[in-house]
This record gives C-alpha cells, sequence and structure tokens, in this order.
C-alpha cells in the first residue's frame, strides 16, 4: 500500500485477520479479553510487511463485533459493525495516517484522534484509534499523545503500530502494552505466499522483502524479476563503462527508487561476503547473471559497507524529505564507481561531477 493512503482506503484495504506467525500474540490478546485486562493502550511492533496492519484490524473487528463469537474474542464478520468496518465507515474506529503528501502524522490528526477517544461511542463498544506508523509522529504530536495515556477514557483503545519501536519517546513505550509480532519463518512464508498466488516464489525475492511475506505478496506478480533484470542490465552497463552515471542515475530516480536501493543494498552485501569468505557461493543476491560482472579481486570491503550505509541513508531521507532525486543517486553511484575502481584507475564521472568540479575551483 502506499504510504499516504487515507484512513478509509487503509480500512477498505486490510483485511481483519490474524496470520499463522500472529499465533502467539493472539493467544496473549484473548488471554487478557478473558481476564478482563484489555490495555488501554498497545504498541505492536515487529518487521514491516509481517501483517501488523491486519492484526490491528482483527483486534479492533473483534473488541467491535455486535455478536460475539462463542470462542470469546473474535469477529463474526456478519453483524452491522463488521460490515461498518468492511466498509471503512466504522465510527467507532479512527485509522491516523499521515495526510496525502505528508510524510509524517500530524498534531492535529493526534488530537482529533485522542479527542474522539473521550466521546461516547456511537454504538456502545469500544472507541478504537491506530497510529500508522507510529514512528513517523511529529515530536509535537507524540508529546500530545502523552496527556492520553496518561489519563485514558473508559472503553478506549490506542493502538500504535511501528516497526521502529526505538525511534518512539520512552515515555510513549512505557505507557503501552508491548507486543512483539514475530516474522514467520522462512519456509511459512514461502508456504504462505504460494498458498496466496499458486506459485513459489525465489530465495532472491524473499531476501528482497526482508522475509516479510505481505511484502514477498506485493513483488510476486512479476515486478520483482522486471526491477531484478533492469537492475542487473543498468548496473552491468555502468560497470563495464557502457552508460554513464547520469543516464542511470536519472532512470532510477524516475521509477522505483527505493526498491532499487533496497537491491543494491542486498547487492553489495552479497559481494562483501563473497570478498570476506573468498568463496563464490556466499554471492546470493541476485542469482548468477550475464549482466554483472564478478567482484574485483580485491574488492574494498569497508568501502562496500559503506556505501551499503550511504544507501540506507539516502532511503531514509527520500521517506522524510523532499530531495533533488537525480542528484542524490548521480552522487551515489560516483561513490561506488571510486570504491570499485582499481587503484590508480580514473573514473568516468559525467556531467555533474565535472559541474561539481567547476564549482569548487570558482569557488
Amino acid at each position: 500500500m502506499a504510504k499516504n493512503d487515507s484512513p478509509v482506503s487503509v480500512m477498505q484495504s486490510v483485511t481483519p485477520e490474524w496470520l499463522p506467525w500472529h499465533a502467539s500474540s493472539v493467544e496473549h490478546l484473548r488471554r487478557c479479553w478473558t481476564m478482563q485486562r484489555v490495555p488501554h493502550a498497545l504498541l505492536l511492533q515487529g518487521a514491516s510487511g509481517i501483517g501488523k496492519r491486519n492484526l490491528a484490524a482483527w483486534l479492533s473487528a473483534a473488541l467491535l463485533c455486535d455478536s460475539k463469537p462463542a470462542s470469546g474474542l473474535d469477529r463474526c464478520g456478519k453483524c452491522t459493525s463488521c460490515n461498518l468496518i468492511a466498509a471503512g465507515s466504522h465510527p467507532d474506529l479512527n485509522w491516523v495516517v499521515p495526510e496525502e503528501d505528508k510524510q509524517q502524522v500530524s498534531i492535529d490528526q493526534l488530537r482529533d484522534a485522542c479527542e474522539r477517544l473521550t466521546r461516547t461511542s456511537f454504538r456502545q463498544a469500544y472507541k478504537i484509534a491506530i497510529v500508522d506508523p507510529a514512528h513517523q509522529m511529529t515530536h509535537s504530536a507524540a508529546t500530545s499523545l502523552l496527556k492520553t495515556l496518561e489519563e485514558p477514557s473508559r472503553d478506549s483503545l490506542l493502538i500504535l503500530l511501528t516497526s521502529r519501536p526505538n525511534a518512539l519517546l520512552a515515555t510513549i513505550r512505557s505507557r503501552c502494552q508491548r507486543i512483539t509480532v514475530c516474522s514467520p519463518s522462512a519456509e511459512q512464508a514461502v508456504e504462505w505466499v504460494a498458498a496466496k498466488t499458486g506459485k513459489q516464489i525465489s530465495e532472491q525475492l524473499l531476501a528482497f522483502a526482508g522475509g516479510a511475506p505481505l511484502r514477498a505478496l506485493q513483488y510476486a506478480d512479476g515486478h520483482f524479476e522486471g526491477l531484478n533484470d533492469s537492475m542487473s542490465k543498468s548496473l552491468g552497463a555502468l560497470l563495464s563503462k557502457r552508460a554513464d552515471v547520469t543516464h542511470v542515475a536519472t532512470e532510477w530516480a524516475k521509477d522505483d527508487l527505493d526498491d532499487r536501493l533496497i537491491w543494491v543494498d542486498l547487492w553489495l552485501n552479497s559481494w562483501a561476503r563473497q570478498g570476506l569468505s573468498g568463496i563464490a557461493d556466499q554471492f546470493t543476491f541476485p542469482a548468477p547473471n550475464a549482466h554483472l560482472p564478478s567482484p574485483p579481486r580485491t574488492l574494498n570491503i569497508s568501502g562496500v559497507y559503506s556505501m551499503v550505509d550511504r544507501a540506507r541513508a539516502l532511503r531514509a531521507q527520500l521517506a522524510r524529505t523532499a530531495l533533488q532525486r537525480e542528484l542524490a543517486v548521480e552522487s551515489w553511484l560516483i561513490a561506488l564507481l571510486e570504491i570499485l575502481a582499481p587503484q590508480g584507475a580514473s573514473v568516468p564521472h559525467g556531467p555533474m561531477k565535472s559541474q561539481m568540479k567547476s564549482n569548487r575551483t570558482s569557488g
């Protein structure tokens, strides 16, 4: 799903269900329900792409369901509340996501969500707010949340979803009941995607998805294979001097830049592993590809890892701020060529490098 989905589109697109690897989290939540100790604030933390949204939607539907199943905490899927949730229009469920063209959840959004938790329930049940992702609240929004955490309203539940719990204020983490949502094993992930799509996914696709089955599912339609081929060809052309930096930077910045940076992260890590071990079998991503040259005999391992760090920093910047994407990518590619170039060899930098030299001279 896109980063800036509206609350209604999120509620409509996320299936309220718990997935096989959520079993321990669900067992804990059901035990809380049975003991009448449902927390007023819940922090669901775990890796991206493992279904935290689905679990939060299932818990919300179960708490708001009009006809509680005999099994206890669960949803019937047929009552008015369940139908309202499916339509994305339940008045007692508020999904708080970054507004369109924004990267963060604002203080006004949080204040509105917290104020709604203090009102009387429309359907005489719980009032629930889900903040997704919680680590993308502005500092002022996060601070405004503390009053609600310290003085919760009756029959209200605040659910925070995050893949980066340490990015949250310590005071927020300490006031929530934390549940770490487990990631599936590789076997579980492959089996689940196969059950959904009817086909097996490659080890490289699962690695690209970070082992996260929901992310893998998004790429199982052939997108990954297309990306893999595109990246292999463009890097192969760049490293063999059949393409210049500017051309490749323009291609990358135009489309799927975040995916491309994930790809080079895995590719460089694979090079570094082979360089450290001296064993060709350690090169695991991507699978042997005719478009890509073999790693240099004398690989600058620390330099390769520095490029991994720079790729990750660039991804983080793209998530937070608006960048001149082509210039940022071109700078990264120039640094990569310099790391991989044999000692004493010149590196063709293209127009941007020439411009940078000109600027330094004129300065």
